[in-house]
Formats: C-alpha cells, sequence, structure tokens
C-alpha cells in the first residue's frame, strides 16, 4: 500500500472536490481518497501494483481537472500557483463588471439611445453585446467545466451557472427580436458577482496555503549530526534516523523531536505554547523541532521523523481544519500531551 499527495487545479466549488474524490475511489487499485479543497490537494492511498501515480493524475483529468507535472512544480512554487489563480480570478471579475453595470445601468433606468438597427435600439444591442461579452469571456471557464462533466453525466455549480446564465442569454437575444422582456442584465450581474466570489475564494485558498508555508518554513533546514567522537557533519534534516544524536549551537534552532543528552540551555517555544518565556532544558528533557536554542550548546538524540514531530502534527491539523473544521482544541491536547510524555 502506498501514498500519495498532489496538487489539483481547477476546482471551485465543494462538488468539485467530492466529483474528484468519487472518479478516485471508484479507479481499481485505490483504496482510499480525500481531496481537500481548501488546499487544492489529493491525498490517494493505492495498491502499488495495480496503479501507478501517472495513472491517478490520468482520473483526475479524465474528471474536467488539472495535476501540475512536476517540472511546472518546480518553475513556478505553490505560492506562486496560489497568486497566480489569484490573479486571474480578479482579471475576471474586473472585466465582468466592467461591462456588467453598464449593461445594469442601461436595463434599470430603461435608456434609449438615439439610433436603431433593424429597428431596434441601440440601447437593446449594447445590453445584448456587453451581456454576451460577459457570459462568453470571462464566464467561459463555467461553460467549459459544466461542458466537460455534461459528458460524464455529472454536474457540479458550474453546470448550474452555465445553464442559468445561457438560458437568460440565449432567450433575450429571441425576445429582443420579438419585441419581449430582456434579462440580459440577469446574465451579466449573475456572472460578474459569482467571478467576484471566485476570486474571494481564491484569496482564502491563498492564505490558507500561505499559512500552511509559514508553519513549514519554522522548521531547521540542516542539522549538525554527529559521526564521530568530536566531529560532525552539515547534512539535511529529511536525513537523520531515529537514534542519531546532533549538535544544537546557541541561536540555531532543534531540527527534530528528540531527548537532551548532553549540555544545559534555555529555549524558546513560543511557536508551540505561546509562552514567551524560555524553557530550561538539561540531560533527559523532551527538545522540539522548530525551537529555538538560546544559550549552551546541546547534544539531542533524535526520537522522531521529521514526518512525525509536533510540528508536523500542526501542519497536518491545520490541513484537516481547512477541509473538516477539526476542533482547535485537538491541536492544543496534542501539544501538551507530547509535552506530558
Amino acid at each position: 500500500m502506498k501514498k500519495t499527495t498532489f496538487p489539483i487545479k481547477g476546482m471551485h466549488c465543494a462538488s468539485c472536490a467530492v466529483n474528484i474524490e468519487k472518479a478516485l475511489t471508484g479507479t481499481p487499485g485505490v483504496k482510499g481518497a480525500n481531496v481537500n479543497f481548501a488546499l487544492a490537494k489529493a491525498t490517494v492511498h493505492y495498491e502499488e501494483g495495480r496503479i501507478d501515480e501517472m495513472g491517478l493524475h490520468a482520473v483526475v483529468e479524465k474528471t474536467g481537472y488539472k495535476v501540475p507535472t512536476h517540472e511546472q512544480m518546480h518553475e513556478m512554487s505553490e505560492d506562486h500557483m496560489m497568486h497566480g489563480e489569484m490573479k486571474t480570478a480578479l482579471r475576471r471579475a474586473l472585466i465582468a463588471f466592467l461591462f456588467g453595470i453598464p449593461t445594469l445601468i442601461l436595463a434599470m433606468s430603461e435608456i434609449d439611445l438615439s439610433g436603431e438597427i433593424l429597428g431596434i435600439n441601440l440601447s437593446m444591442w449594447v445590453q445584448a453585446l456587453f451581456s454576451s461579452i460577459v457570459v462568453l469571456w470571462p464566464g467561459m471557464e463555467f461553460h467549459r467545466m459544466a461542458f466537460k462533466l455534461a459528458l460524464r453525466a455529472r454536474a457540479n455549480m458550474d453546470s448550474l451557472i452555465s445553464m442559468g446564465t445561457l438560458a437568460a442569454l440565449g432567450f433575450s437575444w429571441w425576445q429582443m427580436f420579438v419585441r419581449g422582456g430582456l434579462y440580459f442584465e440577469t446574465a451579466a450581474i449573475i456572472t460578474a458577482f459569482i467571478l467576484l466570489g471566485r476570486y474571494f475564494e481564491a484569496r482564502s485558498k491563498g492564505k490558507a496555503s500561505e499559512a500552511i508555508s509559514k508553519l513549514l518554513e519554522l522548521g531547521a533546514k540542516t542539522a549538525h549530526r554527529v559521526v564521530k567522537e568530536g566531529q560532525t557533519e552539515d547534512v539535511p534534516v529529511e536525513s537523520l534516523k531515529v537514534g542519531d544524536h546532533v549538535i544544537v549551537k546557541p541561536g540555531e534552532k532543534i531540527p527534530l523531536d528528540g531527548l537532551v543528552l548532553f549540555g544545559s540551555s534555555s529555549l524558546d517555544e513560543s511557536m508551540l505554547t505561546g509562552e514567551s518565556m524560555p524553557v530550561s532544558k538539561k540531560p533527559g528533557d523532551m527538545v522540539y523541532g522548530a525551537t529555538m536554542n538560546q544559550q549552551g550548546a546541546l547534544t539531542v538524540k533524535v526520537q522522531t521523523l521529521s514526518g512525525n514531530t509536533v510540528l508536523a502534527q500542526i501542519v497536518r491539523l491545520v490541513e484537516e481544519a481547512q477541509q473538516k473544521k477539526a476542533p482547535i482544541q485537538k491541536l492544543a491536547d496534542t501539544i501538551g500531551q507530547r509535552q506530558m510524555a
């Protein structure tokens, strides 16, 4: 059984995450799948002999969404991707309001512009043109996704938006020629406000991703591993193993959770507990990854790997909270239990 986590682009609502989860869980070889809409990521447990990561990516893309390649992820960081989504969403919303507001004003005030084309007042033509631009240009993302889902006999919020706005637009075009009631402003303004909501949604997701990124940045990147008596080597934290001895000098961060073997010092654990007062540490005491050593040098025996530290658990709980709204008290309890151990 293997586990993989990969990003997904193109999700716009909770039903998108549900559709992807159903597609993944219904795939032979997949034992479980969880799609985090807030973080735009999927975590999948699968049998390696029956399906691989490329196969999982193909399932997501067949559902109508995109999985960035490793090259794209290296070229553009996650923060930049989120920032790019925010800029795109904002640009679409601004274009929609730029053409939607004049459409609303002309419709609500019943302004008649001088001149006619085919016996129809210019005001109606302007409404028709501007509304069509809004629905078919910045609003095209709704119709594109609705079409992809319709081919697979599925639907989500994009399907409803697409059906509603296209119906209002198409009916208004027909009514314009038969001298009936027009609903151009309805199609334009609905599209504009939903696109504005998409922008706020993208900004919220960006802040969630930023919060987790900042938590991850708290951890140390390298450690002084003891190789022989009196000799150390600088290694990435990820390469440390349980039982390794590391030297932590004053002003450096504890690389991983561990037990103090030699030395005494005071540690700043405010990033875990919120307590600003330094905590004294001596041989036999537990220390936690990402906390700051303030005074003396410490020799620490690594007790946990990078994926099981208190900091790693905080990151996982924050990710769960983004999706499941897990109680924040659970996070505090985890920290308290580890400190009492």
